[in-house]
């Protein structure tokens, strides 16, 4: 009897150093940790959270000076076009322009640069149809395409719109005969600064 107990003690003891040999032949040196351990390599998100805090805060100033400098638009365009448009957003506008021309902006979505246009743009009230290119960008300025040849009510789903290259809700006037000048207030950037005093970064813009 005591015999027998014996050998099922040993065999019972084989198979937990089998087992422990092989967990320890699997695990990779540095990987492991004693319980109540300190693994520097580990992320610490209250660390993290700090940093992100103080980030904000440090840069709380800035940000709310560059969303005040985001309401306000400007471009400059010289060649062989022709406009006299106003717009108060794309449901309510009067003009267009129409021709080719290099330009310099600050335009929309903190684009800084330069480019070639070729337009053809013509609204009316709620009514437009908009063929322009944009191309040979530099800077931060997007190179885009609206082709919207039908006269038909203004469409806020053109990629252009959804893409932020132009602003479908600006409110401005364009102006000029061979070099011409436009100018454009942004009521989305309004709200995103107002709205950045309280914390809030409605646009996701902020660095």
């Amino acid at each position: 009897m005591a015999k027998k107990i014996l050998i099922i003690v040993l065999i019972v003891g084989s198979v937990f150093a089998v087992n422990f040999n092989i967990n320890a032949a699997d695990a990779v040196p540095g990987t492991t940790r004693k319980a109540g351990g300190f693994d520097r390599t580990r992320p610490n998100k209250f660390t993290a959270s700090l940093k992100n805090l103080g980030r904000y805060f440090l840069l709380y100033i800035p940000n709310r000076f560059i969303d005040a400098t985001d309401i306000i638009t400007a471009d400059l365009n010289i060649g062989g076009g022709f406009a006299a448009e106003m717009q108060a957003t794309r449901y309510l506008q009067l003009g267009g322009s129409y021709g080719e021309s290099y330009f310099i902006a600050k335009a929309y979505a903190r684009q800084y640069g330069s480019g070639h246009k070729d337009t053809n743009h013509f609204g009316f009230i709620f009514m437009e149809k908009d063929i322009t290119f944009v191309n040979e960008a530099a800077g931060s300025i997007k190179e885009y395409v609206i082709d919207f040849p039908q006269f038909s009510t203004a469409d806020y789903h053109l990629d252009a719109f959804r893409d932020d290259d132009v602003d479908f809700w600006k409110l401005g006037i364009r102006m000029g005969w061979v070099i011409e000048l436009g100018l454009g207030i942004h009521p989305v950037e309004i709200a995103d600064f107002i709205t950045g005093i309280f914390f809030l970064d409605i646009l996701n813009d902020d660095f």
